[in-house]
């Protein structure tokens, strides 16, 4: 299978007052298309900052970040949220589902903004995860779970190639927690979604295609 995402000699050097801080050290990797990725370290090893700057949130000191055949690293700005919009889903260890809005509602809003039509796309995933009894309740009276099920089916609601998911399960109890990364390993074999999530949750790697140790500023197949 082709791949969908390489990483090549990906370096981020902060500075901070006299202070140079190396957060990733010359990283490279491959992404099969369709694969379920984790990436399991430490706070502070890096694992966000590898997300931001595969999202275009941050730039990196250098390297390149091949997708789909294109350098991100060459795009500007009206590129890149065209590309985080149309081809990237997001999910964080916090829902951010609004609260004012139903879930349905909540799910629509990425189609909205691309101006699409998705509301039999956004029943499509409730029923997926199992939550399309709530589709009309609004957050705050949903489980922990349900949320993140929830953020999970808006965060794919405009069909993305690439799902990336920092810390998804940080809030959740371990029955939880073991759905979520289900809910992953099938969206990945299932829809062909290729997801790449960090976590310092090391039981994730029972659910992924292949899972990197992530310390230091490196990284390394485990």
């Amino acid at each position: 299978m082709a791949n969908i995402l390489e990483i090549k000699n990906l370096t981020k050097v902060y500075k901070e007052a006299q202070n140079e801080i190396c957060v990733l050290n010359d990283v490279s990797f491959s992404v099969e298309e369709g694969k379920f990725i984790v990436f399991i370290g430490p706070s502070g090893s890096g694992k966000t900052t590898l997300l931001n700057l595969i999202a275009l949130l941050d730039k990196a000191t250098s390297g390149s970040i091949i997708f789909k055949g294109e350098d991100l690293t060459k795009f500007n700005e009206n590129q890149a949220a065209k590309t985080r919009l149309l081809d990237m889903g997001f999910v964080f260890q916090f829902d951010a589902l609004l609260p004012e809005f139903t879930v349905l509602e909540n799910i629509l809003m990425p189609a909205l903004v691309a101006n699409k039509k998705a509301k039999a796309q956004a029943r499509y995933w409730l029923a997926k995860f199992g939550i399309l009894q709530l589709a009309n309740k609004f957050p705050p009276s949903l489980s922990g779970g349900e949320k993140q099920r929830a953020a999970l089916a808006r965060a794919l609601i405009n069909k993305p190639s690439v799902l990336l998911a920092d810390e998804p399960t940080g809030n959740l109890d371990t029955q939880r927690k073991e759905q979520i990364f289900k809910d992953f390993a099938q969206t990945a074999k299932e829809e062909g979604t290729t997801i790449l999530m960090v976590t310092h949750d090391v039981h994730a790697a029972n659910y992924a295609d292949k899972c990197y140790k992530i310390e230091g500023g490196k990284i390394q197949e485990m």
